[in-house]
């Protein structure tokens, strides 16, 4: 019979929410909990030990996840036997398992027009930024984008997540985030020219526009999208 360890029901549970590009604590805002709910600090015990996930909690986040809870548990008890176990405080895994995914920057895409989140070339900086996994296999630069508004539907869905490069070079229809200060953030089409012009995501029945993308111009930057989640 195999022994569950509280640490591989964590570890699969981020495994899953990772697959569908979300973070412990989206996760748990859209399983409506508390979004400190799955965070890696509230998963040790005075003792030093895994605390295990209580049921309810659980149970909301795999109906957000459609997993349903007898296979969940095969998926547990799958991970157990084979010793693939590991979470977000950094656990060891197995070798073959241990750098198949990484913590980079992520946020929502509603506060991207906030200030001081992007250094003058345009990489992320600063105490701002929360974090996702991303898999080990992406540049050290990359970083994650969640969208957490439907104003993108049909194209991109809420809940959806955006994984973007800063400094990599764009090719006409490549899938671009154009991020102003202060202002809100576009996500569209690239379409090469001069000047270069983005052509959003917006609604298909709203009139579309294309937006001009100035150059040399200090606190705006376009990162090419390199993988979407929807």
């Amino acid at each position: 019979m195999v022994t569950i360890q509280p640490e591989t029901v964590w570890h699969m549970l981020d495994t899953l929410a990772f697959e569908r590009g979300l973070t412990p604590s989206a996760l748990a805002k859209a399983a409506g909990l508390d979004a400190t709910t799955f965070n890696p600090s509230r998963r040790v015990g005075g003792h030093g030990g895994y605390r295990w996930p209580a049921m309810p909690s659980l149970l909301a986040a795999l109906s957000v996840l459609h997993v349903p809870w007898s296979v969940f548990a095969q998926q547990v008890e799958g991970a157990e036997a084979q010793g693939l176990r590991g979470s977000a405080l950094g656990a060891p895994a197995p070798t073959q398992h241990r750098h198949a995914v990484r913590q980079a920057p992520a946020l929502p895409l509603s506060r991207l027009s906030e200030t001081r989140l992007y250094d003058e070339q345009g990489y992320p900086v600063g105490l701002k930024w929360e974090h996702a996994m991303l898999p080990s296999s992406l540049p050290a630069e990359a970083y994650s984008v969640r969208v957490d508004s439907p104003t993108l539907e049909p194209t991109l869905r809420e809940g959806s997540s955006l994984v973007l490069l800063p400094d990599h070079p764009l090719r006409r229809s490549d899938r671009v985030l154009l991020v102003r200060q202060g202002q809100a953030p576009v996500v569209g089409i690239w379409q090469a020219g001069l000047p270069p012009v983005i052509t959003p995501f917006y609604d298909p029945s709203a009139e579309l526009q294309s937006i001009v993308v100035p150059e040399n111009t200090s606190g705006l930057w376009v990162h090419r999208i390199v993988m979407m989640t929807l």
